[in-house]
C-alpha cells in the first residue's frame, strides 16, 4: 500500500490514459483513423489461416498488385500475428461490407471541412459490435493496453535516469500519457502501439544495465524485447548499435580498457545480438530472399508510392510544419486538426521552453563546472532521439512520410527532455506544481478533442423535413434521374480568386437508391474554369444509398476557386448528379417534366484578386458606345499577316450602364485609302459579325463596371492584294442592324464604328 500511495501520481495518469484511450476508441469509426483499415486487412488476413500455417500466410508484396493491406504488408509480422490471435475466433466475413470507400474522401488534407471520412458507415458498427467491428475494437483495446505499458516505460525510465526527482519522472509520463496523437494511436490498430512500447521497455532495460554492470540476464532480456521490436517494425533496428554504444561507453566509464575489455564488451554484445537475431533474423533472411533487400524497403516504396523527383531537401522544409502538427496531434486519415486551431503554437511555445530549460542550466553547468544529471544515460537517450529522427528523414526522402507521429519510438525520451527542460530548473518545491499544471492542461487538450474534433468530423447533420427548408433558400425543384430532387439553394453572392465560395444544397430523396451517387457542384466563367468540388451528399456522410423517400439532406459544399482566375467576370454555378464509377450523370427535369439539359443555380461575381487598372490590353483606347460600354483597348497578335492567314483581335469591353439589348460585335478589314476615320468607300477585304463572347454572356446580363476580352478572328482571302490595310470595330443591335453610335473621350459622336488598327499584309 505504501509503494501505491508513493505512486499514487503516476497510478492516477494511467487510469486517466486508459478511460480516454477508450473514448478515442469509440470514438473513431472504423477503419478511419491512419492506415488502419490497411493494418486491420494484414491482421485478418492471418486471422483467416489461423489453422494453416501462418508463416505461409505472410503477405509476399508484388510492385503494382493492389492488395487491402497495400503497403502494411511489407512491415515485420509481430503486431498482426498477436492480433490475430486475439481475433481468430471471430466471424470477420462481413469486412468487405464495411470496406466501401469515399471517392471523395479528403485523406491527407488537414482541416479538411468535409469528406474527412474515408469509408461510408453503415448499421453495423455501433455497439454491441458484432463480427468485424468486434475485431477491431479488441484490437484497439489491446493497442491501448500497449499505451499502458508504454506509460510505465516512460515513467521508470525517468526514475532511473534522475533519481530522487519523482516531478520530473510524473511530468514526464503525464506529457506522454495526454499527447493527443499518442493516445489516438495507441487506440487504433497500427503496430506503431507495439513498437513504441517495446522500444521504451528496451530502452529501460539499457539503462539498467548499464547501471547495474550488464549483468547476463538482464542483457538477455535486453536482446530479446529488442528481437520483438526488431520483429514489429523496422525503426527498431537502431535499438542494436545504441545497446552496443551504451556498454562500451559504461565500460570506459567503469575504468575497463585494453583487450580484456574489448572481449568482456564483445560478449556483452552478443548477449543482445543473439536472442534478437534469433527473434527477428528469419524475417530479415526472408526479405532477403524474396527482395533482394533485407529491409523490404524498395519494395514497400513501390508499393506505397515514392516520392515525386524534386528538391527533397526544400520539400522537408516545406512539410515541417505538418511534421510538428503531426506530432501533437493531426487525427483521422491525417485530416483532423486538433481545436481550437491556436493550440499548435502554444505547443511550439512549449516545446521552445523545453528546449531553453535544456540549454540554458547544461551551459550554465558548464561555467561553473559543476555536474549535471547523469550524462551517459542522457546522452543514449539523446542518441535514440537522433537515431529515429535520421531513420525518419532517410524514410520521408523516399517517400511521403513527414509525420511527427513516426518518431513516437523514441517518445519516451522525448517526453523526459520535454519535462526536464520544463520542470527541471525550477526550484524544488515548484516542480510539483509544474508537472501538475503541465500535465492538467494536456489533460484537458486530450479530454476535449474527441469531442470538439474527432466526432465533428464523422457525425452527419440531422436530416431535414421539406418544411424545415428555409424560407430564405432559393426554390429550385429540379429532379435528377426520378431518385433525387434538389429542392432548394443558398450561395454567396461574390468571390474572389483563391477563396472559397460556400453553396448550400436541399436534396430530396424520391425513391429508395441501391448506388452511392456524387454531387457536382461547378463554377465557371466565360473561358475558364473557376473552381470544382464534388462529394456524396452531406459533406460525404448521407450517401444516397442512406436516404429514405422524402428525407432531405443538407448538403454544403465550399468550391476552391483558382488562385489564377482572372477577375472581374461572372461566374456561373452549375449542378449535377452522377455515378462515380462511370461518370454518367443522371437526367435532370424541372416541375414541369422538361428536360434541363444544363441545371444552373444562379450567377456570381468573381471580382479581381485586388485592385488593378482598367484591363486595355497592349493598345489602350477610350471610346464610349452609346454611353453604355466602353471600348478601353485592344490586342493585335501581329500586325504583318499574309494572303490566306488569320488576323485575330481581342477587344477590350467595360460594361458602364445596364443594358437591355443583346449586342453583336462587327470587325472589318479594309483598304487603308486615304486614312479618313470612316473609309465607307474604301473596299472591305475582310469581315466578322458575332455574338459577343460566343453568345455565353448576352450583354444584356452585363453588370457595369465588368471588363471582357472578347477574341475574333478574321479570315484574310487568299487572292487579297498586298498592302495596307485598317481595322474597324464597331457594336449593333443583331435584330434591327441598329449600330450603336461611337463617342470620343469628350462625349462627341464620332460615327458608328472606331478605326482600331492598321495591318500590313505582305506578298
Amino acid at each position: 500500500m505504501a509503494a501505491i500511495l508513493r505512486h499514487r501520481s503516476a497510478l492516477l495518469i494511467l487510469c486517466l490514459f486508459l478511460v480516454l484511450g477508450i473514448i478515442y476508441s469509440a470514438s473513431s469509426p472504423l477503419f478511419e483513423p491512419g492506415d488502419e483499415h490497411n493494418h486491420y486487412a494484414f491482421v485478418q488476413h492471418l486471422a483467416t489461416g489461423a489453422n494453416a500455417a501462418w508463416l505461409r500466410r505472410l503477405p509476399v508484396q508484388v510492385a503494382g498488385e493492389k492488395t487491402l493491406w497495400g503497403q502494411e504488408g511489407s512491415q515485420p509480422p509481430l503486431y498482426y500475428a498477436v492480433a490475430a490471435l486475439l481475433t481468430a475466433g471471430i466471424d470477420t466475413g462481413d469486412m468487405p461490407s464495411l470496406m466501401v470507400a469515399n471517392p471523395h474522401a479528403q485523406s491527407g488534407v488537414p482541416g479538411t471541412p468535409d469528406n474527412a471520412n474515408q469509408f461510408i458507415h453503415y448499421r453495423q458498427e455501433p455497439f454491441p459490435w458484432r463480427g468485424t467491428a468486434l475485431a477491431v475494437h479488441l484490437i484497439r483495446l489491446f493497442s491501448v493496453l500497449l499505451g499502458v505499458g508504454t506509460l510505465l516505460c516512460t515513467y521508470a525510465l525517468a526514475l532511473f535516469v534522475l533519481p530522487g526527482r519523482p516531478a520530473i519522472a510524473v511530468g514526464a509520463m503525464a506529457i506522454n500519457a495526454f499527447i493527443p496523437m499518442f493516445i489516438f494511436t495507441s487506440a487504433s490498430v497500427n503496430n506503431d502501439s507495439l513498437v513504441i512500447f517495446l522500444s521504451s521497455l528496451s530502452l529501460v532495460l539499457l539503462v539498467r544495465a548499464i547501471q547495474r554492470g550488464a549483468p547476463p540476464g538482464l542483457l538477455l532480456a535486453l536482446g530479446g524485447v529488442t528481437g520483438l521490436a526488431c520483429l514489429t517494425k523496422l525503426s527498431a533496428l537502431g535499438l542494436l548499435p545504441l545497446a552496443c554504444l551504451g556498454l562500451a561507453l559504461a565500460a570506459q566509464r567503469r575504468g575497463v580498457a585494453g583487450r580484456p575489455g574489448v572481449i568482456r564488451w564483445a560478449g556483452q554484445c552478443a548477449l543482445v545480438i543473439i536472442p534478437a537475431s534469433i527473434i527477428a533474423g528469419w524475417w530479415y533472411f526472408r526479405n532477403w530472399q524474396l527482395y533482394g533487400d533485407l529491409l523490404g524497403l524498395n519494395t514497400m516504396v513501390a508499393v506505397a508510392g515514392g516520392r515525386p523527383p524534386r528538391e527533397v531537401l526544400s520539400d522537408l522544409l516545406g512539410e515541417f510544419q505538418g511534421f510538428r502538427y503531426s506530432f501533437w496531434g493531426v487525427l483521422g486519415g491525417f485530416n483532423i486538426l486538433l481545436r481550437p486551431a491556436w493550440v499548435y503554437a502554444v505547443l511550439d511555445l512549449v516545446s521552445a521552453a523545453a528546449a531553453v530549460g535544456l540549454v540554458l542550466p547544461a551551459c550554465q553547468a558548464r561555467r561553473r563546472r559543476t555536474s549535471g544529471p547523469p550524462a551517459l544515460e542522457l546522452w543514449l537517450l539523446a542518441a535514440w532521439t537522433v537515431i529515429e529522427a535520421v531513420a525518419l528523414l532517410r524514410w520521408t526522402s523516399m517517400t511521403l512520410a513527414s509525420q511527427g507521429r513516426l518518431m513516437f519510438a523514441a517518445l519516451a525520451p522525448i517526453c523526459l527532455f520535454l519535462a526536464l527542460g520544463l520542470i527541471g530548473p525550477l526550484a524544488p518545491r515548484h516542480q510539483w506544481v509544474a508537472a501538475r499544471v503541465i500535465g492538467g492542461l494536456l489533460f484537458l487538450l486530450a479530454a476535449v478533442t474527441p469531442f470538439a474534433a474527432i466526432r465533428p468530423a464523422y457525425e452527419p447533420q440531422p436530416l431535414l423535413a421539406v418544411a424545415d427548408v428555409p424560407t430564405s433558400a432559393r426554390r429550385y425543384e429540379v429532379d435528377f434521374g426520378g431518385v433525387m430532387r434538389l429542392l432548394a439553394w443558398e450561395a454567396g453572392a461574390r468571390v474572389t480568386p483563391g477563396a472559397s465560395l460556400p453553396v448550400t444544397l436541399y436534396w430530396q430523396a424520391l425513391a429508395p437508391v441501391d448506388e452511392d451517387l456524387s454531387v457536382s457542384v461547378q463554377l465557371f466563367s466565360w473561358q475558364q474554369a473557376l473552381g470544382q468540388h464534388d462529394s456524396y451528399p452531406g459533406g460525404g456522410l448521407w450517401p444516397t444509398s442512406r436516404l429514405v423517400p422524402g428525407q432531405v439532406v443538407r448538403d454544403t459544399h465550399l468550391i476552391p476557386v483558382r488562385r489564377d482566375a482572372k477577375g472581374p467576370t461572372p461566374g456561373w454555378i452549375s449542378i449535377s448528379l452522377y455515378r462515380f464509377s462511370t461518370m454518367e450523370k443522371l437526367s435532370a427535369t424541372d416541375a414541369q417534366g422538361q428536360p434541363v439539359v444544363f441545371p444552373i443555380l444562379t450567377r456570381i461575381a468573381l471580382d479581381p484578386a485586388e485592385p488593378a487598372p482598367t484591363l486595355a490590353g497592349a493598345h489602350p483606347l477610350d471610346a464610349s458606345f452609346g454611353s453604355r460600354v466602353r471600348l478601353t483597348g485592344y490586342d493585335l497578335a501581329s500586325s504583318l499577316v499574309r494572303a490566306g492567314e488569320e488576323v485575330t483581335v481581342t477587344l477590350y469591353w467595360q460594361t458602364t450602364a445596364d443594358m437591355d439589348v443583346d449586342y453583336s460585335t462587327f470587325i472589318h478589314l479594309r483598304d487603308a485609302g486615304t486614312g479618313e476615320p470612316a473609309c465607307s468607300p474604301c473596299r472591305t477585304a475582310a469581315q466578322v459579325d458575332a455574338e459577343l463572347l460566343q453568345g455565353f454572356y448576352p450583354t444584356s446580363a452585363w453588370q457595369p463596371g465588368e471588363v471582357f476580352g472578347d477574341t475574333q478572328h478574321l479570315s484574310l482571302p487568299q487572292d487579297l492584294p498586298a498592302g495596307t490595310y485598317r481595322i474597324f470595330a464597331g457594336l449593333y443591335d443583331a435584330m434591327t442592324g441598329q449600330r450603336l453610335p461611337v463617342l470620343n473621350a469628350g462625349g462627341e459622336p464620332i460615327g458608328n464604328e472606331l478605326p482600331i488598327a492598321t495591318v500590313e499584309v505582305a506578298d
